[in-house]
């Protein structure tokens, strides 16, 4: 399955690491506009879910007609930030601007910062409570939480009462000749522990494991306009791959 989607699009998306990286949770979908440099993809599971992926020239053309005729009552586009999609297009679908963020990737491990020590790895099972408690308080919109399928590693920093002052998530996801890529999630800080670097030490450690452990990169998203977490995630050597914006029903923070 996950062969098969790259199969069937351009050869030039067939190396991205956003293709890569989700090509098996989008083995199912329908290609259903391309040309040699981008694609819409559409996934029906649901409502559908919309990925346009390549050239922002091409996509320009290809996007608008394929959410007229494919996408009706759409959970979720995905396109390129500087794609015009005109407002008919996003009405014929049932969208509209919800969300503007960039895809980072790194295939090298980061420089060791301050912090680091304190970080473990935590137990999906034995810390999903104390996991959950701390994205609770520190991160609740993510939907990254422990015990999911895709579930590599989750990393925290405890506390003096039993409890975690920050946690860090590492989720598998496609990758190259056998090898798996991962996704960092559900980063957060409590509130009364913020400005100490934790953050960035716990994204560090994520990081470099994951990729000594013979991860081909790391990737991670963030919303465009937090300078805070760019200026983290570019110290350690993440760069931005896609800059993307989301489409969702009117009142829809995300998919």
């Amino acid at each position: 399955m996950t062969d098969g989607l790259l199969a069937r699009l351009p050869a030039a998306l067939r190396s991205r690491r956003d293709v890569l990286s989700d090509r098996e949770r989008w083995a199912a979908a329908r290609v259903v506009a391309s040309d040699d440099h981008a694609a819409v993809l559409v996934r029906d599971a649901g409502a559908p879910a919309v990925w346009a992926v390549g050239d922002s020239g091409s996509l320009a053309t290809l996007l608008p007609p394929a959410l007229v005729a494919h996408a009706a009552g759409a959970r979720w586009v995905t396109a390129p930030r500087d794609v015009p999609v005109p407002p008919e297009a996003l009405a014929a679908a049932g969208v509209v601007p919800r969300t503007s963020w960039d895809r980072l990737t790194t295939a090298a491990a980061p420089r060791r910062v301050a912090g680091e020590d304190a970080v473990r790895a935590l137990d999906p099972d034995r810390d999903a409570a104390a996991i959950a408690a701390c994205l609770d308080a520190a991160n609740p919109a993510t939907h990254a939480r422990p015990g999911a399928d895709d579930d590599a590693a989750w990393w925290g920093v405890e506390g003096e009462h039993d409890d975690l002052l920050g946690v860090i998530g590492v989720a598998w996801r496609g990758g190259v000749a056998g090898d798996r890529s991962v996704h960092l999630h559900g980063l957060g800080v409590v509130p009364a522990a913020r400005g100490r670097g934790l953050g960035t030490a716990l994204t560090a450690v994520a990081t470099r494991r994951a990729l000594e452990g013979g991860a081909p990169w790391a990737s991670l998203g963030m919303y465009a306009d937090n300078a805070a977490a760019r200026h983290v995630y570019l110290s350690l050597g993440f760069a931005v791959d896609a800059e993307n914006a989301g489409y969702g029903p009117p009142g829809a923070e995300r998919p």
